[in-house]
């Protein structure tokens, strides 16, 4: 028997023209088979590829609702999928962070089984094995965090109706998502899965470095906590130094000039200080993100799907320039 509720797959893609179509019709297969009504969101994250032109392709062959968003620049996953879910309509709402499916497509369903079951708001997915550099970013966080945060790597996410709209009402600029949840208080539950493809390693990237420190500084106290360490490191050895240079005046008959001790001292001075003032430029510049108050996302298009019964038609595709 199918499940009465309605859901929403909202799946973030960008440049995945191999694999979109796939994905599409393999998500629209499961939730015809376990959902009575159910549709898909696709965020096309600015592909410079056919992304777009296999989705519409497989779009073809999916009974249940289909909508494609168009960004008219890269955003990001973050902010991109903020699009999605803003869309959304589902009393549960799957957050899919990757047009590729390497993971067993009925993991999905088995989030909302956990979901309904066992009474959690937030269901999430965690591959196995991660890269070093993942595990580290994450145990730093959570270590430095001031809230009590156990993040991990997320792929695939599940969440009720009142947990997106919490998080959704929440007014902070950098919208890292697994924090935002962990602010609205609701209960969590993590599955883990074996990936089906071999893990490659992920390079670092802009996008990537630029979550890592906007998670870091929002979220966590590292930068202060850094700054105040840096600052009594610094006036200890301060401190160091005068007595250096009280002892050598008092006791040492035959006093070098004092151009070395100065310069280092002057060098890790200055060092210190540069170092507390990025510190603080970051947190300024934060400031700056909040009060500028631009928009999380802006689309070039939706193009909107209906159920018929053989296949899907599109009723509305709207051009227009639109910034939330």
């Amino acid at each position: 028997m199918k499940e009465q509720v309605f859901v929403s797959v909202v799946v973030y893609a960008h440049n995945n023209e191999s694999t979109v179509g796939h994905t599409l019709t393999t998500l629209d297969q499961l939730f015809d088979k376990n959902f009575k009504s159910y549709e898909i969101i696709l965020v096309n994250d600015y592909s410079q590829d056919e992304t777009v032109i296999k989705a519409r392709e497989a779009i073809k062959q999916i009974h249940g609702d289909t909508t494609i968003i168009n960004l008219s620049r890269k955003h990001g996953i973050e902010h991109a999928m903020m699009a999605g879910l803003n869309k959304s309509m589902g009393d549960f709402v799957f957050e899919i962070e990757t047009a590729t499916i390497d993971y067993p497509v009925e993991l999905l369903y088995e989030l909302f089984q956990i979901a309904t079951k066992k009474g959690f708001d937030i269901v999430a997915a965690t591959a196995g094995s991660t890269s070093w550099k993942s595990r580290l970013f994450y145990k730093m966080l959570n270590n430095l965090s001031y809230m009590k945060l156990s993040l991990q790597t997320e792929t695939i996410r599940l969440v009720t109706r009142r947990a997106l709209n919490s998080m959704l009402n929440l007014k902070e600029k950098v919208r890292y998502r697994k924090a935002l949840y962990e602010l609205t208080g609701y209960s969590k539950s993590i599955v883990t899965y074996q990936s089906l493809s071999k893990p490659k390693g992920k390079k670092l990237n802009r996008e990537n470095i630029s979550l890592a420190i906007d998670a870091l500084v929002s979220f966590s106290n590292a930068g202060l906590k850094a700054a105040h360490y840096l600052t009594f490191a610094f006036f200890g050895f301060s401190i160091f130094m005068g007595a250096y240079a009280l002892y050598n005046y008092f006791f040492n008959q035959s006093v070098v000039e004092g151009w070395t001790t100065l310069m280092i001292l002057i060098s890790f001075g200055f060092a210190g200080l540069f170092f507390i003032f990025g510190v603080i430029g970051e947190y300024i510049s934060r400031i700056l993100t909040e009060i500028q108050n631009r928009p999380f996302y802006s689309t070039s298009s939706v193009e909107m799907y209906k159920e018929k019964r053989q296949h899907l038609q599109l009723v509305e595709r709207n051009k227009d320039n639109l910034s939330v």
